[in-house]
């Protein structure tokens, strides 16, 4: 399982290796503030499905771009 919180130099790394959504930059910016995915969705007024989905759909990008370590 890929883990999502990444240290800042890895997520400018990250970022200018993938084309992000700005919802997702700001969910990975979250993880960043440690928030929860309840708050997450709080915050941006969208289902904690929806997070659930698109944090999968980070990770797949991240994946697919072979940029893990």
């Amino acid at each position: 399982m890929l883990r999502l919180d990444f240290t800042n130099d890895e997520i400018n790394y990250i970022k200018s290796k993938i084309h992000f959504t700005e919802l997702q930059e700001r969910i990975i910016r979250y993880r960043q503030d440690e928030l929860s995915i309840v708050k997450m969705a709080m915050k941006e007024n969208v289902s904690v499905s929806t997070i659930d989905r698109e944090i999968k759909k980070i990770k797949k990008k991240i994946i697919n771009k072979n940029i893990t370590k």
